[in-house]
């Protein structure tokens, strides 16, 4: 799957600021640059997301576990809390910080925190732009076991 990211913006950490608003073909660089420049995080839209039910996605590097991790809204109902936490601990390597999902009534939408480091098939090597595609198609896969056909 290709995603194809319609707003991708670098920001600042601590203070959110917007630091520069990138082309498709940053995707292209390694995920590695998210590790160097540990005080950015990048804040991705894309239709490929909408289509999965979810929200903006933001990719940083979490110095506190030493993983890469996706933050992003996943628009489903409160009543899925047994199913998704399942989905997480059974498809997620166990490790400190390899996810959390809270749900947000306010919102009315699951924010959810996964390390990519404890998704199958993660080696770290990835571009941006892979680490996309390995989030949407775990993202599709929690869905597919989630909702009904």
């Amino acid at each position: 799957m290709t995603i194809t990211v319609k707003a991708l913006e670098r920001c600042n950490k601590e203070t959110e600021e917007t630091l520069a608003v990138e082309t498709g073909e940053f995707s292209e660089q390694k995920l590695a640059y998210l590790k160097k420049h540990q005080e950015e995080f990048l804040y991705a839209e894309s239709e490929n997301f909408a289509n999965l039910k979810m929200d903006a996605v933001v990719l940083e590097f979490d110095e506190m576990f030493n993983v890469y991790t996706a933050l992003f809204g996943l628009r489903l109902q409160k009543k899925v809390n047994a199913q998704l936490k399942a989905y997480l601990r059974d498809n997620l390597k166990g490790m400190l910080g390899s996810s959390s999902a809270m749900f947000s009534g306010d919102e009315g939408i699951w924010e959810i925190n996964i390390a990519l480091d404890a998704m199958e098939g993660f080696t770290g090597e990835e571009t941006i732009g892979q680490a996309y595609e390995l989030l949407c198609s775990f993202v599709k896969g929690l869905l597919g076991a989630i909702e009904p056909q």
